[in-house]
């Protein structure tokens, strides 16, 4: 794997990215294609990741494109097949697709909440476990997955998304512990309200919700990020310290004040 000073360098490794056609995912594609990195593009829409594909390979950098469902594992063992295969390994899975839900915890249907699980956390741990083998055989390689700050403050009326970061936080958490001694890094990203398509595709209500009072940051500030952390080998990466570092401390130092507030903000959006 590429290396600096014993971290990981993002040119030349060879990455693949869930839910790179569209938002977060197309914005890393595109930091990480200009930083020289080897990309496996995956995500169900063809045409989409083709043409981001062909924006990276003309402005010099590599990227192939590997339609993939990522809720069928045996499509997602096919993806890391692949990756292997035209990259000659896997250096970094970022694990990036997803879906948001906004519904009261009675109230959603049973068939979103199972979407959101399927995705959110279902698929993104088979993508883990398609991709460990690889990276135990090379005794290197990174796991990045994108949770979210509901995945670390409880937020009411997108609950069960919360659950589903919180889910995907624990098993990055594991991961790095079980694999430290192969060489495995696990770095989780908590990136709040951000300006791109997500809300659009969300199940349940639409619209600008009630915990999202400060301006949303860009994708592609996500994604610098992003690039920054993994070659200073960091195991949790947030966007900005307002609100995003100062929810987290707050919840840490006074919950029940955090809580007292996003109960306020559940009640106004019941009228």
């Amino acid at each position: 794997m590429p290396r600096r000073g014993g971290n990981m360098k993002v040119k030349a490794a060879r990455v693949i990215i869930t839910g790179a056609s569209q938002g977060i995912g197309r914005a890393i594609a595109l930091e990480f294609g200009r930083r020289g990195a080897r990309l496996a593009l995956a995500a169900r829409s063809r045409p989409a990741l083709e043409e981001l594909a062909g924006l990276i390979n003309a402005d010099g950098g590599s990227a192939i494109v590997i339609p993939t469902d990522v809720t069928d594992a045996d499509a997602v063992e096919h993806l890391a097949q692949e990756a292997v295969s035209e990259l000659g390994g896997i250096d970094i899975l970022v694990n990036n697709a997803g879906i948001g839900i906004t519904a009261p915890i009675g109230d959603a249907s049973s068939a979103d909440v199972e979407a959101v699980f399927r995705l959110n956390v279902l698929a993104a741990a088979a993508a883990i476990r398609a991709v460990v083998p690889t990276m135990r055989a090379q005794h290197d390689g990174m796991i990045i997955n994108i949770s979210s700050m509901a995945g670390k403050v409880v937020i009411p009326r997108i609950g069960y998304y919360s659950a589903s970061k919180f889910a995907l936080t624990a098993i990055g958490d594991a991961l790095r512990m079980e694999e430290a001694h192969r060489g495995i890094k696990v770095m989780n990203v908590f990136p709040g309200t951000t300006r791109s398509n997500f809300g659009e595709n969300r199940l349940g209500a639409r619209g600008r919700q009630a915990h999202q009072r400060f301006p949303p940051v860009t994708a592609e500030k996500v994604a610098q990020r992003i690039a920054q952390a993994v070659e200073r080998n960091q195991r949790s990466v947030y966007v900005s310290w307002i609100p995003d570092r100062a929810a987290v401390a707050a919840n840490w130092l006074a919950a029940w004040a955090v809580s007292a507030v996003l109960r306020g903000w559940a009640r106004r959006a019941e009228t």
